[in-house]
């Protein structure tokens, strides 16, 4: 996998082990001493051992590729890293840092750490098989211009930062907000809301959620007029 061999190297200061430079962690010292740069292992380690819990089993897990609906490849590097529980972190690696589609889990701390990874793996699967923007000329759509939409009434996405700016990451893809806002023009005149939760949790993928029937009254499949068609 080409990009594994991109990322840095780093020396653990407790293990003495060269490491790819993920989950490293600077542990500070209440006598002043200076920092110990420590692996994901080796912090996970003391973690445990501070809070008085199992020791939690050490695996360096191996990169994960899966393919997305439209046959594009990703791959995703792994951190295990424990906090107020048994948290995986999962990521792509691009223009030399962590980037794309990101997704993580957030376990009580005595799980087992392979069962978590395959949750991870699951949730991976699920988010990359659904598409929130279309191009214009997307089948079906009639557009004529080349540009994107959004692919249904709902959109998942990651809120970012580049250079101290604000920046939504959405099919794994990094765009500015006046983008993402071109982006919802054919929804001129609705009303939406934005809802922001954890990475962590597990939320509703579809691109199209179920919504009750603002005319329900009607007869299913009855054409309905627009008021400008009616006052004609």
């Amino acid at each position: 996998m080409k990009d594994r061999f991109s990322i840095p190297k780093d020396r653990c200061d407790e293990c003495g082990q060269t490491k790819t430079a993920l989950g490293f962690v600077s542990l500070g010292s209440d006598e002043g001493s200076p920092a110990r740069h420590l692996c994901s292992a080796c912090y996970n380690r003391w973690y445990m051992q501070r809070a008085g819990l199992p020791e939690l089993e050490t695996v360096d897990f191996d990169p994960v590729t899966r393919w997305d609906c439209v046959g594009k490849e990703h791959t995703f590097h792994f951190v295990v890293h424990m906090s107020t529980g048994l948290g995986i972190k999962a990521f792509e690696w691009v223009n030399g840092g962590p980037g794309g589609y990101q997704f993580s889990v957030l376990e009580p701390p005595e799980k087992p750490v392979r069962e978590a990874f395959a949750t991870l793996v699951k949730k991976i699967e699920a988010g990359i098989a659904v598409r929130y923007l279309r191009s214009s000329d997307f089948p079906g759509t009639g557009a004529s211009q080349n540009r994107l939409y959004v692919n249904g009434t709902a959109v998942n996405g990651r809120i970012d930062e580049r250079e101290g700016t604000p920046t939504v990451v959405i099919d794994g893809r990094e765009y500015t907000w006046e983008e993402f806002g071109e982006f919802l023009s054919c929804f001129n005149g609705f009303n939406f809301r934005l809802e922001c939760f954890d990475a962590c949790e597990s939320v509703e993928t579809t691109p199209d959620p179920e919504r009750r029937n603002p005319v329900w009254w009607l007869p299913e499949n009855e054409p309905i007029e627009s008021d400008d068609h009616r006052h004609h």
